[in-house]
């Protein structure tokens, strides 16, 4: 057993150990013992190589146990949720860039030695990144939303209350690297708005920059029916593809192969924290950074490897991602598809397009794949799903590339690729509105998620048959 070998099986328990904390059982007892296993193994076996990683497996899953319930203690027991439902005073940071929509402003404010609270003001705040304020206002406890965990939701960005439209006194601004970053993208949103119209802007706001706020619930439901949500939202295909361009245009530019793989995991990375580090952003930042190091070491790429460590590493540092996190859940589960039963169907496919029009057949492809392994979590979630998203996406996808690139330079050049840029949106959302109209566009489903999963068993057997050898290897 190598040492990248040993790796991802730590990685693997490590994760192991969240799953089971976050869905079946959290209690210290448990992680005790697994502890004691753990070590009993590697003490008394301490000469088999075999035996020892087994030992730390153990300690690797109680790890994650251990680590998810500390997280979720920190937050169920935070001292601001006594105060509920009464008026409290306190001074705090705010901790990240302000969301503004078309009503109201999210504000994240930390507050020392008491956590983060999340608090909603006026659309016209002049609050910014780092200010330190004092807040006056009624604290709530946050509760379900129809069948969605709002609760959970706030609880993974460390949030246990908040507070609706208080008195907000600016006491203090202070300028940050990190406050420039987030001025320079408000900098951009407004360039964004000055070239666009007011109908089409809140569309590039937010594929570009990550902003959602600015579009109204019913351009978001139509997104949602047409099965195109995910065309908008920043996720790892946009990161892939803003990746692939950059190192392009550096190789372009004269700049040494090393050096443009340098530069792109910069910017890479800078575009990820940019546009807020959405869960599907981050993971795809991290795997598109393992990819371009393992091209500098001249190593070949390992993409279920990448995919685990990019999972490990993102719930290291926040284990409640995997159990309240919708799209940290729908992002990997992706991926994983893509992985797994993507050369199949592009096989399958093959004999339909028999060598013509590549570029659709591997569309095709990665769509269905994706949307095969993101159904259950999709119909367990929202109680239905699109089945127009096929479609919809294959007409789309291939403009979303073209429209990217003309969509990160509208900032700079202004109305002349602003033009371009307002047909194909123009283009999309034309689909958007058909799709979405159509009577048979969404089936509602009503079924438990471990019925989903029973029904998906066989399928999952066939995928680990058709791959068996690169999941035991894991693309070693």
């Amino acid at each position: 057993m190598t040492k990248s070998e040993s790796l991802i099986y730590f990685c693997l328990s490590f994760v192991g150990g969240i799953c089971i904390a976050s869905f079946f059982i959290d209690s210290i007892i448990v992680e005790i013992i697994g502890l004691i296993i753990g070590l009993i193994l590697i003490g008394a076996f301490y000469e088999d190589k075999a035996i020892m990683v087994i030992g730390f497996c153990f300690i690797f899953v109680s790890s994650g146990m251990f680590l998810y319930g500390f997280n979720l203690s920190k937050i169920e027991n935070n001292e601001l949720i006594k105060f509920n439902n009464k008026e409290v005073v306190f001074e705090g940071v705010v901790s990240s860039d302000p969301e503004r929509g078309d009503s109201k402003t999210q504000i994240m404010v930390n507050i020392l030695k008491a956590g983060r609270v999340l608090v909603f003001t006026d659309k016209y705040s002049p609050v910014k990144f780092n200010d330190t304020v004092r807040i006056k206002g009624i604290i709530k406890i946050p509760e379900k939303l129809d069948n969605f965990d709002y609760q959970g939701y706030l609880a993974k960005d460390g949030v246990s209350v908040i507070i609706s439209f208080p008195e907000i006194e600016i006491i203090k601004s202070k300028s940050s690297f990190v406050g420039q970053i987030y001025d320079f993208k408000k900098v951009l949103g407004e360039k964004i708005r000055d070239n666009l119209s007011p109908k089409l802007s809140p569309i590039l706001e937010a594929m570009i920059l990550g902003n959602d706020q600015k579009m109204d619930k019913e351009t978001k439901n139509k997104l949602s029916v047409s099965g195109l949500s995910h065309v908008i939202a920043i996720s790892g295909s946009h990161i892939v593809i803003f990746s692939a361009m950059l190192f392009e245009v550096l190789l372009f530019l004269g700049l040494w192969r090393k050096q443009a793989l340098f530069g792109s995991i910069f910017f890479t990375l800078f575009y990820v924290f940019l546009v807020g580090m959405p869960a599907s952003g981050v993971r795809a930042g991290i795997m598109v950074g393992l990819l371009f190091l393992a091209q500098l070491i001249s190593r070949q790429s390992f993409n279920l490897r990448t995919l685990v460590i990019a999972a490990s590493a993102m719930l290291f540092f926040n284990p409640l991602l995997l159990k309240f996190d919708l799209g940290f859940q729908l992002s990997f589960m992706a991926v994983l598809g893509i992985i797994l039963t993507g050369p199949f169907f592009n096989q399958w496919l093959d004999t339909v397009f028999r060598g013509r029009l590549k570029w659709l057949q591997e569309i095709m492809a990665m769509t269905i794949s994706a949307q095969i392994f993101t159904l259950p979590l999709l119909i367990s979630s929202f109680g239905y799903f699109s089945i127009i998203s096929l479609l919809s996406n294959i007409i789309v996808l291939p403009i979303t590339p073209l429209l990217m690139a003309l969509g990160i330079l509208v900032p700079i050049f202004g109305i002349i690729v602003a033009v371009p840029c307002s047909i194909l949106l123009s283009y999309l959302m034309w689909v958007v509105d058909i799709s979405s109209q159509l009577p048979f566009a969404v089936l509602k489903v009503d079924l438990p998620f471990i019925v989903l999963v029973i029904i998906y068993l066989p399928f999952l057997y066939l995928a680990y048959k058709g791959r068996r050898k690169e999941l035991e290897f894991l693309n070693g």
